[in-house]
């Protein structure tokens, strides 16, 4: 009997910094030059993406630059020779040799009056690869120009991400005739996206959390109920989450165990529910979605909306809909705030009652 989540697979990525020198927005990177001439001819970079180790592909890290008084101090004319060239690039990750960085940057136009004033700074950009192979640390970039050489230090994450899961209880303990209560928490760092499902090994039964809310400690949590005819045995926990375009895995196993006494006679209802990931305040977006009862469409069956406010705990009732005879239902909502959407079947005395899979709506 398994008594602890196994995680087989986590796998993800981190978050890039240019360490030490002065403090920039949350969104940006702080900067570092570690060693450079006199001219201080490269100055304000910064990484305009995350660095990091991929878990499974190549990704390219973008950064910019400015070059200061492009076409030399002073004011007036100048000519070519004023002008600061940028000769190349290469960046070195720890114990390892350098790798090529791409230049793009182009010196401002020479001056031709003399009461033009020459510019401060001009912009340039950069990029880079970072591969699966590759080490986290710190990095040396190295921009040199036609005054000298620029040194920087980029800080490159490992593979963070999925770091645990737990489910609990485990092993989940079905009791003839009640719902049972399932936590799935999951450790994620550095993610967006994340949701669960759980899937009976032996069987196609399934439970589809949806998408994992962020606790204020720190962890994602979903809840489900497991009905007393859930199949008994082993079943898998699968956390999806998204980092950066890549799709982080993370699998581990948990158990099942029969009612005592065996399952009712109640029949298994089941709920999916459609919403759109993105709509604008106050703005009329649909919930859509189809009610099942047992292997059939429930038809006429009227289900209960709820919503919960990002960052609150509590889910507050919104209305209900009524299923089709098809078992198909939609209804119009409105909002203010991001949060979290779920429908509910009501149990009654010969089916069990059933939530759907969470759905977060970004409200814009």
């Amino acid at each position: 009997m398994k008594k602890r989540m196994r995680l087989l697979l986590a796998t993800a990525t981190g978050v890039a910094v240019l360490v030490g020198g002065a403090s920039l927005s949350s969104a940006s990177a702080s900067v570092s030059q570690a060693a450079y001439v006199a001219a201080d001819d490269i100055t304000n970079v910064s990484m305009s993406g995350s660095a990091y180790v991929p878990a499974d592909k190549e990704i390219e890290v973008g950064f910019t630059f400015a070059v200061a008084n492009p076409l030399g101090t002073g004011d007036g004319p100048t000519t070519d020779a004023d002008k600061v060239a940028v000769t190349s690039a290469d960046i070195t990750p720890p114990g390892k040799s350098a790798k090529a960085v791409s230049l793009t940057y182009t010196a401002p136009a020479n001056l031709t009056d003399a009461t033009q004033k020459r510019p401060a700074s001009a912009s340039g950009s950069g990029k880079f690869t970072i591969t699966k192979d590759d080490p986290s640390g710190d990095w040396t970039l190295k921009i040199v120009t036609s005054r000298g050489t620029n040194s920087f230090t980029v800080k490159v994450a490992g593979k963070q991400g999925i770091t645990g899961a737990s489910v609990n209880p485990n092993p989940v303990n079905l009791v003839k005739g009640q719902e049972v209560k399932v936590t799935v928490q999951a450790a994620v760092k550095d993610a967006s996206l994340v949701s669960a499902k759980m899937t009976s090994d032996t069987t196609s039964e399934y439970y589809d959390l949806g998408s994992l809310e962020l606790g204020t400690d720190g962890y994602y949590t979903g809840t489900v109920y497991f009905t007393d005819d859930s199949a008994p045995g082993e079943w898998t926990l699968e956390i999806s989450a998204n980092r950066g375009g890549e799709t982080l895995k993370g699998v581990g196993a948990f158990t099942v165990n029969a009612p005592s006494g065996g399952a009712s006679k109640k029949a298994k209802s089941k709920v999916t529910l459609g919403a759109p990931a993105k709509s604008k305040v106050s703005k009329a977006f649909k919930l859509y979605g189809k009610v099942y009862r047992g292997s059939k469409a429930y038809s006429g069956k009227i289900v209960e909306v709820y919503f919960k406010k990002k960052g609150t705990t509590k889910y507050k009732f919104m209305g209900f809909a009524k299923a089709s005879s098809t078992g198909k239902y939609s209804k119009a909502v409105k909002q203010r705030y991001d949060g979290y959407w779920r429908v509910k079947v009501p149990a009654t005395s010969k089916t069990y009652g059933s939530w759907s899979s969470q759905k977060f709506v970004d409200v814009k």
